[in-house]
């Protein structure tokens, strides 16, 4: 019997996908009315809100504004840094190209000499660039030539600001400078970021009532003004002389610091290597550009460096004699000495396993304190250091400022180099102020306590900030850190200072009229290179109640020169007439009264000179110009022997000023052809020049007259 097949019970391939097309196909059918009805009830619910925020983003063309700067100004409110109104010029090649092509041939050749492009190069810059609406040409353009292109379709003036240094190299390394990035960098700029910067404004769009587009602006904050101790007009005189010793001698490094010893002010702090902050990355203009461009990027980045460094501050070395007035100092503060030793100096002294040498090897013979400061004797200084202890010592180095920062509330304040302990020779050798590393600003904050009555006072360069409403953000007060002396030490000390510069080894730096006391100091360089040596010079005027004390420091130039010394009377000659420091009792004595100074002030030079000429009085011109602005003694004070009537001038357009040649003893052509047309002579025609108003080197302007004498 046959087996009957059973029948399938499982559907065909086809059916079964089908069956899972119709399953997916549902699925789908129900998700899209799923998301119609989800974007229905978003629109109907948050429709408004979502578009708000849709648009605001699409919109929100956010820009900042830069802030303007705050400004340094000096003691006297002239500005020695600010950030002046500029243009950054930005084209819209897309707003451009809507133009014809003649109109869009104007506009290149408009901007051409502008942006420093050519036609082609910009013509490219639109092509390329078809939907853009915002491309950069050139950046910190001045307002005057930007203001021009203002209206010129498809271009923008956007402003800006650039910082400027009005003096150029005037007190740079104490400035600092406002870099490529936007931020300062050393100096001032550097350690008052904060106040000078500013609060950036910003441009914005704002999506309102659904509907209305519209852009705002928040206008930005400018920074604050920082006002500073120093005063232009003797930062002046300290780097004209300094750039004079400078340049005779071939100094490698320089620095100048003259400060206030009572209040801690600081007038004037000059450092060599210098710079331009306008051009903070090209030295081409001080190492001449054939030099600047022969070096490699390392060299150049090395003698920067070099450059910026503050070298009040930064730069630390030892002090050599300078340091004795302050050890001696200690050791009548602390009673082993009382003045009235004697000191026999035969060239040499035994310490420890060794001799010593003072510098004039045949000896000083026998001497008091007064004469191992004035002849700056290692032997007695070295005797003297024998009656200390070791730890006191230190300690009165500790509490004269060494080994710790000066607070002078400035980037890279240095705080120089103390031992911890002192064997026998170091003792000694701390006495001659070796073995030891200062720095120049240390070292003029120690001097000022050993002559102003034994305080030592923190040392500052910001007097004030003020914001933009006048308001008082800082105000600096005098500040006394500890008296590390008495009264009568001071006293002591500073009448030995004076024999120094009156009989001793720093007579070149008598002022006439003053009495100056202070140091000469030579001091060996580390590494102990025979001829490689600091020569320096600090003093004090009057000595008796000092109200300015400078130093002065030269690197690697030759000894017995007197350098250092002569650049002090020379800066103190200017400066001291300037602050009005009366000349001293014992000087007018001593000086022959010649007659009252009449009035000159507000003449010209021509008038002025004539005038003091005609009452028998020598005049000096400080500053540029042909106007007579102020003079030094005032009018009707009676003027002394040797002393010259200072005349400080202005200049209606500082860049017309040219120095005067001097042209005596030449014949009127030869000085005609040495004048080169910048000034109209004015004279006898025959014979050679016996006198010239104003005298070469003064600087007036082109075009002013040179006023000569002439003798057969």
């Amino acid at each position: 019997m046959k087996r009957r097949k059973k029948k399938r019970t499982t559907l065909p391939p086809r059916y079964k996908m089908n069956g899972r097309i119709f399953v997916l196909l549902t699925c789908f059918v129900f998700c899209f009315v799923f998301l119609i009805g989800r974007v229905a009830y978003i629109q109907a619910v948050h429709g408004v809100e979502y578009k708000t925020v849709i648009a605001n983003r699409l919109t929100n063309g956010e820009t900042d504004i830069e802030a303007q700067r705050g400004a340094i100004v000096d003691r006297n409110n002239k500005t020695l840094a600010t950030s002046v109104l500029a243009y950054n010029i930005v084209l819209s090649p897309k707003d451009v190209l809507t133009l014809s092509e003649e109109k869009r041939l104007e506009i290149y050749k408009e901007l051409s000499p502008v942006v420093g492009k050519t036609v082609d190069e910009l013509k490219k810059i639109v092509d390329v660039n078809p939907t853009s609406g915002y491309k950069v040409l050139a950046k910190n353009i001045d307002t005057e030539v930007g203001e021009e292109l203002r209206g010129l379709g498809g271009v923008s003036l956007v402003e800006t600001y650039i910082r400027k240094y009005s003096k150029e190299t005037l007190v740079a390394q104490l400035l600092g400078f406002f870099n490529k990035d936007g931020v300062g960098q050393y100096g001032i700029e550097q350690q008052y970021e904060e106040y000078l910067a500013g609060v950036p404004g910003r441009t914005f769009s704002q999506y309102q009532d659904s509907k209305i587009v519209t852009r705002e602006t928040q206008e930005g904050k400018a920074g604050a003004t920082v006002k500073l101790t120093i005063d232009e007009v003797i930062q002046q005189y300290v780097e004209t002389i300094m750039r004079k010793y400078i340049a005779q001698y071939g100094a490698i490094n320089a620095s100048a610091t003259i400060m206030n010893p009572n209040t801690g002010e600081i007038y004037a702090m000059y450092s060599y290597p210098e710079f331009d902050p306008n051009h903070y990355n090209d030295l081409s203009k001080q190492l001449g550009q054939s030099v600047w461009d022969n070096l490699s990027g390392e060299k150049q980045y090395e003698k920067m460096n070099a450059a910026w460094i503050n070298r009040s501050i930064q730069y630390t070395y030892e002090p050599g004699s300078t340091m004795k007035p302050i050890f001696v100092a200690a050791a009548l503060e602390e009673g082993v000495i009382d003045g009235t030793e004697t000191y026999n100096c035969p060239g040499s002294i035994a310490v420890a396993d060794r001799n010593i040498n003072c510098w004039k090897t045949s000896g000083h013979s026998l001497e008091t304190l007064e004469d191992v400061l004035a002849n700056s004797c290692n032997v007695g200084m070295i005797e003297i250091s024998k009656k200390m202890d070791s730890e006191k010592i230190l300690d009165y180095m500790k509490r004269f400022g060494f080994g710790e920062k000066t607070e002078v509330n400035l980037p890279g304040d240095n705080a120089g180099l103390l031992h911890n302990k002192l064997g026998p020779v170091e003792k000694a050798t701390y006495s001659m102020g070796q073995g030891m590393t200062v720095t120049p600003l240390q070292l003029v904050k120690a001097f000022s306590a050993v002559i102003n009555g034994g305080y030592l006072i923190e040392p500052y360069v910001v007097s004030e900030i003020t914001g933009n409403n006048h308001t008082t953000l800082y105000e600096h007060k005098r500040r006394v850190l500890r008296q590390v002396i008495s009264s009568e030490t001071s006293k002591k000390v500073a009448t030995y200072l004076k024999k120094v510069v009156d009989s001793g080894t720093g007579n070149a730096a008598a002022v006439s009229g003053y009495d100056v006391g202070g140091k000469t100091g030579t001091a060996q360089k580390i590494g102990r290179v025979n001829g490689d040596y600091v020569l320096s010079f600090i003093g004090s005027v009057p000595y008796n109640n000092p109200q300015v004390v400078g130093l002065i420091t030269l690197d690697n130039i030759p000894e017995g020169t007197g350098a250092p010394a002569n650049a002090f009377r020379e800066m103190m000659e200017n400066i001291l007439p300037y602050l009005e420091i009366e000349l001293s009792e014992t000087a007018q004595k001593d000086e022959v009264k010649t007659s009252s100074v009449p009035n000159v002030s507000n003449q010209d030079i021509y008038t002025a000179i004539n005038t003091l000429f005609d009452d028998k009085l020598d005049y000096e011109i400080v500053g540029v110009g042909n106007t007579v602005t102020s003079q030094y003694p005032k009018a009707g004070e009676i003027a002394t022997k040797g002393v010259k009537i200072k005349l400080y001038t202005e200049a209606r357009d500082a860049k017309n000023v040219v120095a005067v040649p001097n042209i005596m003893g030449m014949t009127i052509e030869e000085a005609q052809k040495v004048l080169d047309g910048k000034f109209v002579l004015q004279g006898s025609e025959k014979g050679k020049i016996t006198s010239q108003i104003p005298r070469g080197g003064t600087k007036i302007e082109k075009d002013s007259q040179v006023i000569v004498k002439t003798t057969e």
